[in-house]
């Protein structure tokens, strides 16, 4: 019985701990400030994502290569986020892949 209560208590309070931090629903900001959270959203993402582009060769350049485990370790991030990254500098021609499968590693040039 005092589990059931515990239980229900517990509910309870995280559901109002958890609204009062929630922002604005989007429906209820203007256009204008709507436009200017997301422009300073992709602006974060896009500054994060090249200050990692920038560590992943630079940890190339220090070991002599990095691997796809190497970037996932290195950000505590998953398989496909780090591939996207390795491909991404493979293509601006900062990094060369050498090998195939469980072997693949990247070179800078």
């Amino acid at each position: 019985m005092y589990l059931l209560i515990g239980l229900f208590i517990g509910v309870g309070v995280g559901y109002l701990f958890g609204k009062r931090g929630k922002a604005l629903p989007a429906n209820l900001l203007d256009p204008e400030e709507r436009e200017e959270f997301s422009a300073a959203g992709h602006k974060a993402v896009s500054e994060r994502i090249e200050k990692r582009k920038a560590r992943i060769f630079e940890k190339a350049r220090a070991e002599g290569q990095v691997t796809n485990d190497g970037v996932e370790d290195l950000f505590c991030i998953g398989d496909g986020t780090a591939g996207n990254y390795l491909k991404v500098l493979v293509e601006e021609g900062k990094l060369e892949r050498k090998g195939a499968g469980r072997g693949t590693h990247y070179i800078p040039r």
